[in-house]
């Protein structure tokens, strides 16, 4: 059985005394793909500050790879293999791709990470653009890139914040292939995504987000839950 990557349970996050996250409880297994749903991008930025410590406004326990997390400052939580990816994970777009690649997340390496050989077999268009500078590819293209460099570090639980966002239809074909295969391979990913739809087609599991709590959904992959 795989083990538990990572556990919340009564999660509490506030911004300004205000209460956001409420009585908050997830748990991913390895291999897993969880997705946390919600229209809200205030709610969805406060679930992501407290997962990441970027607001100490927090109570409750979060339990990555079975460590007690909730006590961490933010730069100590990626050591434990959680990273954030983003449309705001940070490119130098006066780099190539591979120079991107090949530039060091400072502090985030766990050792362990995917080599360029592997990088360019899980993403053959990265392959095509690697002499090209970051300003060449599309939002989501740059989307892809982001998560490349991300599993360049080593981490094994991999948090994508509202990753549909910038996909056009190609690209999100291809990143539901990536996405699959990562998974395959026993990453952990937590879908924090607002396009219930696209959460749904890849989740194991799927939660959705409503006065600050995870309410758990059923997920039927031939029949994809409708938005």
């Amino acid at each position: 059985m795989n083990k538990t990557a990572l556990e919340i349970r009564h999660l509490h996050v506030w911004h300004n005394q205000k209460p956001i996250i409420q009585d908050f409880n997830i748990s991913a297994k390895q291999g897993e793909t969880v997705a946390l749903v919600s229209s809200s991008k205030d709610l969805q930025l406060s679930l992501l500050d407290g997962l990441l410590g970027l607001n100490t406004e927090r109570q409750g326990s979060i339990r990555i790879h079975e460590t007690e997390s909730i006590h961490l400052a933010a730069q100590n939580v990626p050591h434990l293999g959680l990273a954030l990816c983003s449309k705001e994970t940070g490119l130098a777009f006066a780099l190539t791709c591979e120079e991107n690649l090949l530039l060091p997340l400072v502090g985030h390496s766990l050792g362990g990470g995917l080599s360029l050989t592997e990088i360019y077999d899980l993403f053959p268009l990265l392959a095509q653009y690697k002499e090209a500078p970051c300003t060449r590819l599309s939002p989501g293209e740059q989307q892809l890139l982001a998560l490349a460099r991300v599993l360049r570090t080593g981490a094994d639980i991999i948090v994508l914040h509202d990753l549909h966002a910038d996909f056009c239809p190609a690209i999100q074909s291809t990143a539901t292939t990536l996405l699959k295969k990562l998974k395959e391979r026993g990453y952990t990913l937590i879908l924090n995504e607002s396009n219930k739809p696209f959460a749904a087609s890849l989740a194991d599991r799927l939660y959705c987000i409503k006065n600050g709590k995870a309410h758990l959904y059923q997920v039927h992959h031939k029949h994809p839950i409708s938005a």
